[in-house]
C-alpha cells in the first residue's frame, strides 16, 4: 500500500512525485516508456517555469538561451529582444528524463509499465497495470490528454477544446543554426488556419512545428510539410502528430482520491499550446494537497488551489486565444506590427507580466490598433 501513485513520468508526475517523496510519502510511479523516452515538443522552458524548480539545470541540458521574437504575419516581419532571458531550449526526453531521476533522488520508487485503469474503492485506490495491480491511498493521472485514465474523471473531450500539433526536429550546423536566428524564437503567424508555425534554434537541429485547433485544422501534415518548404527545409521529415487540450475551459480535475496533473487535466496555455508550466506547478499542488488535506476535502482543496494558483492566468489565455480567432486577420497584424503589443505579450513568458495585466491593457487599445493595422 503506497501513499501516492503517480501514472506518468513527464513534468507533471515526476514533480507530483518528488514533491510528495520530500514530503514523506511512498510513493510510486508507474510509466509505461523506458526513459530517455522521445518526446515531440518545441522544448521551450520559460523563466517562470525554471522558477518553480528548487534544483538548478545542469548545464548539458540548456542547448540555448532565448531573449527574444521574430514574428512573421504575411509580408510583415517584427523583431524584439528585450536583453533578459524569457526562455530556455531543451530536448525533451532529456529533461523529462532528468526530472524523473530528481524524483527518485527525493525517494519515489519508479516501475516500467502501462496503467490500463484504476478503481476509487474509498479507502485506497487499485491501479491495475500490465504488469498486475497497485494499491494505493491516491492516485495522479499525469499521462497525457490522450491517455484514456483521464476520461474517467472528466468524461470524453470535446473536439472544440482541443488543439492539434505536428513536429520534428531537422539537423542543421551550430553556426548555421546561429546565423539564422541567434537567440529568437521563429513564430510563423496565420500558419495552420489561424494557428501558428514554429522554428527555435536548439544544439545541432531545429525544432519546426505548426499548431492550431482541432475542430479547424483538417489536414495537419498537408499544412505542415507546406510549412517546411516555405522555410526552406528539406523533404522527407519524419513527422510527429500530438493533441493538446485548451486551458481555460472548465473541467472536473479531480474526483474521490483520484486527482488529475498537467495535460490530463487540461492545464495549457490555449493562444501558444506551452504547458510545462502549468504541469509543473500542478503536480506540486497536487502533492501537497494528497500530505497536507484529509482524503474527504482532498479532490476539492486540489480544484480551489489550481483555480487560485493559475485558473485566472489560464482563462485569460483563452480569452486572448479567442479575441485572435474571431478577429485573426486583423488581431494578427496588430501582433506582427506593434512594437508595443509585441513587447508586453513577449514579458509573459519571464513572468514580467500576466496575461491579465496584458489583456486588461489591450482590449481598450483594440479599436486604435485595428485601424492602424487596416
Amino acid at each position: 500500500m503506497y501513499d501516492l501513485i503517480v501514472a506518468g513520468a513527464g513534468p507533471a508526475g515526476s514533480t507530483a512525485a518528488r514533491t510528495a517523496a520530500m514530503e514523506g510519502l511512498d510513493t510510486l510511479i508507474l510509466e509505461k516508456e523506458t526513459f530517455p523516452r522521445y518526446k515531440p515538443c518545441g522544448g521551450a522552458l520559460s523563466d517562470r517555469a525554471a522558477r518553480l524548480l528548487d534544483f538548478s539545470l545542469p548545464a548539458s541540458l540548456c542547448e540555448r538561451s532565448i531573449d527574444g521574437a521574430r514574428v512573421h504575419y504575411r509580408e510583415r516581419v517584427l523583431e524584439r529582444h528585450k536583453g533578459y532571458r524569457l526562455t530556455t531550449l531543451l530536448t525533451r526526453s532529456n529533461f523529462d528524463h532528468f526530472l524523473l531521476q530528481k524524483a527518485e533522488e527525493a525517494g519515489a520508487k519508479q516501475e516500467t509499465c502501462k496503467v490500463l485503469d484504476f478503481r476509487d474503492a474509498g479507502e485506497n485506490v487499485c491501479v491495475q497495470t500490465d504488469r498486475g495491480s497497485f494499491q494505493s491511498r491516491f492516485l495522479v493521472v499525469s499521462s497525457g490528454c490522450q491517455d484514456a485514465l483521464k476520461q474517467k474523471i472528466q468524461g470524453a473531450e470535446s473536439k472544440a477544446s482541443m488543439g492539434i500539433c505536428m513536429v520534428t526536429e531537422v539537423e542543421e550546423d551550430d553556426e548555421l543554426i546561429q546565423e539564422r536566428l541567434n537567440s529568437s524564437l521563429d513564430i510563423h503567424f496565420g500558419v495552420a488556419d489561424n494557428g501558428y508555425g514554429w522554428i527555435f534554434p536548439h544544439k545541432g537541429y531545429y525544432s519546426v512545428g505548426i499548431g492550431g485547433l482541432a475542430s479547424r485544422l483538417c489536414h495537419p501534415r498537408t499544412v505542415m510539410k507546406e510549412f517546411l518548404k516555405q522555410n526552406g527545409f528539406p523533404d522527407g521529415q519524419r513527422l510527429h502528430g500530438h493533441t493538446i487540450p485548451q486551458g481555460g475551459n472548465r473541467r472536473i480535475i479531480a474526483k474521490g482520491r483520484v486527482l488529475l496533473a498537467g495535460d490530463a487535466a487540461g492545464y495549457v496555455d490555449a493562444f501558444t499550446g506551452e504547458g510545462i508550466y502549468y504541469a509543473i506547478r500542478s503536480g506540486q499542488i497536487a502533492a501537497r494537497v494528497i500530505a497536507d488535506v484529509p482524503a474527504p476535502q482532498a479532490a476539492k482543496a486540489y480544484q480551489s488551489c489550481c483555480d487560485k494558483d493559475f485558473g485566472e492566468e489560464l482563462w485569460y489565455a483563452l480569452i486572448f486565444s479567442k479575441i485572435m480567432h474571431s478577429y485573426p486577420d486583423m488581431f494578427l497584424r496588430i501582433l506582427a506590427c506593434q512594437e508595443d503589443v509585441l513587447d508586453r505579450y513577449i514579458e509573459i513568458a519571464a513572468a514580467k507580466r500576466s496575461y491579465r495585466d496584458f489583456v486588461r491593457w489591450l482590449v481598450p487599445r483594440l479599436p486604435l490598433n485595428l485601424l492602424r493595422a487596416l
